[in-house]
């Protein structure tokens, strides 16, 4: 029973480490992260390029506005113009293009505003993408390491199994498996305090004296799982 019970701290160890190995972070989650924050840097530098093509196409409106404005007012005050009937409709028509530099001019600062914060949140947002890329790596490096270590681990502890159950009776082998399939992976608890350690359930004080007269294969009558207790020199 002692073997037994042995295997089964083995077979405890082994559960806890394959757990742990499920367990490990391998970056998942953060290259989902990544992904996201990636497709969002992509938006946004999208978005400050259009603005950009916005704000260069209203410096050339302006430019030609001013240009044309300029070209009138040489014409209308250059001492060409005689009538004053022409003169007053192109002075309509430079006071029209002054309005219209003017809402260019104002639009043009709303997009000088819109362009400066446009390229502050795509670069936070770089930040961000360089932030998760180096963490993904530190992840990944942690995770191979890890693996590698829990890894070992099993094997090793595979290895005592192997050679822990071969004394051990193959019918008692078979229920064993039978119960540490059935019972979670703990098909052997020890008694604690005349307590079941598996089902924390209280003995019959009858049964804990019958598990020190004869430790063999005695099961929880509530979980079923094999009872061990260990005997000190003067209960034997």
């Amino acid at each position: 029973m002692n073997r037994l019970y042995e295997l089964q701290q083995v077979d405890t160890a082994i559960g806890e480490l394959e757990a742990d190995l499920k367990a490990l972070d391998d970056g998942s989650r953060l290259r989902a992260e990544l992904a996201a924050a990636e497709e969002e840097l992509t938006r946004r530098k999208s978005a400050h390029a259009d603005g950009l093509g916005g704000q260069k196409k209203r410096e050339a409106e302006l430019e030609k506005t001013e240009q044309k404005r300029t070209q009138l007012m040489g014409k209308a005050y250059g001492g060409t113009i005689a009538n004053p009937k022409e003169l007053e409709t192109l002075e309509k028509e430079i006071a029209s293009l002054s309005r219209q530099k003017d809402r260019i001019e104002t639009e043009l600062l709303g997009l000088f505003d819109q362009m400066d914060e446009a390229k502050r949140l795509a670069a936070e947002q770089e930040r961000l993408v360089a932030d998760l890329r180096k963490r993904i790596e530190e992840t990944v490096a942690t995770f191979e390491s890890e693996r590698a270590r829990l890894s070992d681990q099993v094997a090793q502890a595979r290895e005592e199994r192997t050679a822990l159950q071969q004394p051990i009776d193959p019918e008692l082998l078979q229920k064993y498996e039978y119960l540490r399939e059935r019972c979670g992976n703990l098909a052997v608890v020890a008694v604690d305090s005349g307590t079941c350690s598996g089902c924390r359930i209280g003995l019959p004080i009858v049964q804990i004296a019958r598990l020190r007269r004869d430790p063999d294969l005695k099961q929880c009558e509530n979980c079923l799982r094999l009872l061990w207790m260990e005997i000190d020199d003067e209960d034997e």
